[in-house]
C-alpha cells in the first residue's frame, strides 16, 4: 500500500527546489564576503575564502568516498547541510580575515559530503531517466544562483547579519526538503528490496557466490576519467576569476557582474534541451569532447580579442556551454558505470565530487597566478593562450583515449559486455 503512494517525480523535485533554495543562498553570500574581505583586508585573504571552501569540499567528498555512511545516510547528510548553513551563518561575527576562511573550510566540509549523497539519493529514483535528473539539477542549481544575484543587488552591504541570517534559513529549508525527500526515497527502496529478495529466492548459490567473490575486488573508474573532471572544472572556474580581474583593467566599460549573469542564464535556457539529445553512452562522451571545444574556443577568442567586451561576452557564453555539454554527462557516465559495476553509487559521487573541487580549488589560485603573470611578461593574452592550449589537449583526449580507458574498465566488470 505505501509503495502505491510513493511518487518519484515529487520527491526529486522536492529535492530540486531544496538545491535551488540553497544555490541562492550560495550566490547572496559569494560576492558581498569577498568583495567586504577584500576591502577590509586584502584581495589575497578574500581569495582565501574561497579556497577554504573548496579545500573543504575536497576533504568532505573524500571523507565520503571512504566512509560511506557519513555521505549517504539521511540524517547524515541533513546534518552536513546544517554544518554548511551553521559555519556560514558565524562568518557575519568574524572580524580575523583567518577565521572566515577556518569557518569556510568547515561550510566546504559540509558541502563535500552532502553533496554527492544528494546526487546518491535522485539515482535511487528508479523510474526517472538520469540524462534528466542531472540536467534539472544544473538548471535548479542556475535558477537559484539568479535569484540569489538578483537579492545580493538589494541587500546591504554592510548588514552582514542579515546576509547570513537568510543563508542559514535558505539551509535550513534545504535540509528540511532533503531528509523529507530522502526518508520517502528510503522505505520506497526497503519495501522493493523486500520483494526482490522474495522473488530471487530460488536463485542458484553458485551464482551468488561467485558474484560475491568477484565484487570483493570493486572495479574502479580510470584515474584519467577523474582528472579530465578537475581540469575540467579548474578551467570553467576562470569567469569567477580570470574576468573579475580582467574586466576591470581590460574592459572595464561592462560591469564585473556579466559573466556570472550570462553563465547562468544560459545554461538555465540550453541545459535541459540539449541534454535531452544525448541518449547512448557515446552521445555523452561526444558531450564531453564539444565541452572542451567550447572551452578552448573561449580562450582562444580572449588571446585574439583581450581588450574587447563583445569578446568577454563570447567567451562567457561560451563557457556556460561548455558546462552545460560536459557537466551532466559526465555525472551520467559515472552514475552508468556504477549501475553496470554494482558498485556503492554515492561513494564513486563523493570522488567525482573529490576531483570537481581540487580543479575548482586549484583554478581559483591558478586564475589570480596566471593573470599576475600575464601582467608580470606584459602579455595580457598569455594566461588566456595557456588555457586554450591545454583545453585543446584535453580535447584530444576525450576524443578517443579516455572513451577507451572507460570501456576497457567495463570490460573487467562481472557480468559486462
Amino acid at each position: 500500500m505505501q509503495t502505491k503512494k510513493f511518487d518519484p517525480v515529487f520527491n526529486s523535485y522536492l529535492i530540486y527546489v531544496g538545491v535551488a533554495i540553497a544555490s541562492g543562498g550560495v550566490a547572496l553570500y559569494t560576492p558581498i564576503i569577498v568583495s567586504e574581505t577584500g576591502k577590509a583586508f586584502s584581495g589575497f585573504w578574500a581569495a582565501s575564502i574561497l579556497f577554504g571552501l573548496n579545500l573543504g569540499r575536497v576533504l568532505g567528498s573524500y571523507m565520503g568516498s571512504r566512509f560511506s555512511r557519513m555521505a549517504n545516510h539521511p540524517l547524515a547528510i541533513s546534518g552536513n547541510i546544517l554544518l554548511e548553513g551553521i559555519a556560514l551563518y558565524f562568518m557575519a561575527y568574524l572580524n580575523q580575515a583567518w577565521a572566515l576562511a577556518l569557518f569556510a573550510l568547515l561550510a566546504g566540509l559540509g558541502s563535500g559530503l552532502s553533496f554527492p549523497g544528494l546526487k546518491n539519493y535522485l539515482l535511487k529514483l528508479k523510474g526517472l531517466d538520469q540524462t534528466s535528473i542531472f540536467s534539472k539539477l544544473a538548471f535548479a542549481i542556475r535558477m537559484g544562483l539568479v535569484g540569489g544575484y538578483l537579492t545580493a543587488s538589494f541587500v546591504p552591504h554592510d548588514q552582514l547579519k542579515l546576509v547570513f541570517l537568510i543563508v542559514l534559513i535558505t539551509f535550513i529549508v534545504y535540509g528540511l526538503f532533503m531528509l523529507i525527500a530522502m526518508r520517502a526515497i528510503s522505505e520506497h527502496e526497503q519495501e522493493s528490496l523486500a520483494l526482490e529478495q522474495k522473488a530471487q529466492a530460488d536463485e542458484a548459490a553458485s551464482t551468488t557466490a561467485i558474484a560475491a567473490a568477484e565484487s570483493e575486488k570493486p572495479v574502479e573508474l580510470p584515474l584519467m576519467f577523474y582528472l579530465s573532471n578537475s581540469v575540467f572544472w579548474c578551467f570553467a572556474v576562470q569567469p569567477m576569476i580570470g574576468f573579475s580581474l580582467h574586466i576591470p583593467k581590460f574592459t572595464p566599460e561592462i560591469p564585473v557582474s556579466t559573466p556570472f549573469w550570462l553563465a547562468a542564464l544560459v545554461i538555465i535556457f540550453f541545459q535541459i534541451p540539449i541534454s535531452k539529445r544525448a541518449v547512448r553512452t557515446l552521445d555523452h562522451f561526444r558531450f564531453l569532447k564539444i565541452g572542451y571545444a567550447c572551452l578552448f574556443v573561449s580562450f582562444a577568442i580572449m588571446v585574439v580579442f583581450t581588450h574587447s567586451a563583445a569578446a568577454v561576452i563570447v567567451s562567457a557564453i561560451l563557457l556556460s556551454f561548455g558546462q552545460v555539454f560536459y557537466g551532466p554527462s559526465l555525472d551520467v557516465l559515472v552514475a552508468r558505470f556504477a549501475n553496470k559495476s554494482a558498485a556503492d553509487t554515492g561513494r564513486l559521487m563523493s570522488q567525482q565530487m573529490f576531483y570537481q573541487s581540487m580543479g575548482t580549488m586549484v583554478g581559483s589560485l591558478a586564475g589570480g597566478a596566471l593573470f599576475d603573470f600575464a601582467q608580470f611578461l606584459k602579455m595580457p593574452g598569455v594566461n588566456w593562450f595557456m588555457l586554450a592550449l591545454a583545453s585543446l589537449a584535453m580535447m584530444m583526449l576525450s576524443q578517443k583515449k579516455i572513451p577507451a580507458l572507460y570501456y576497457d574498465a567495463g570490460q573487467r566488470v562481472p557480468g559486462a559486455s
